[in-house]
């Protein structure tokens, strides 16, 4: 069975954009980046609120949601920093999704791993 794509790469066709294809998303094709900054930021705020609470009380996750939150933090820099540097649209919009997508497997992970922490007593 073969895939649109690959149908397409056989025939040498001209490709018109398919807004159902993840790789033809506007957000991957047209936007300037400034909206994977204000998402990843909205993302950062949300996220720290629990990991500054976990830090805050001092419990024995305490060092990993420090960790994750410094993590989610410098995802965000290199975010920002990748749409400052990066001039050709294509590779810089996949490179602030890419990091976006970095920055959301660290949260989860760091979280989990908090929870897991925490609640590991009460589970014994």
């Amino acid at each position: 069975m073969f895939s649109r794509t690959s149908a397409r790469r056989r025939t040498g066709a001209a490709r018109a954009p398919d807004p159902t294809m993840v790789t033809d998303q506007p957000a991957l094709r047209t936007s300037s980046g400034a909206i994977w900054i204000i998402v990843a930021a909205l993302f950062t705020a949300v996220s720290l609120v629990p990991l500054i609470a976990i830090v805050a009380d001092g419990s024995s996750a305490a060092p990993v949601a420090l960790v994750t939150a410094s993590l989610l933090v410098s995802g965000l820099v290199a975010l920002v920093t990748v749409r400052l540097t990066v001039t050709e649209r294509s590779p810089r919009l996949r490179a602030l999704a890419g990091c976006f997508l970095g920055m959301t497997l660290v949260t989860l992970i760091g979280l989990l791993i908090c929870v897991a922490i925490v609640w590991a007593p009460l589970t014994g």
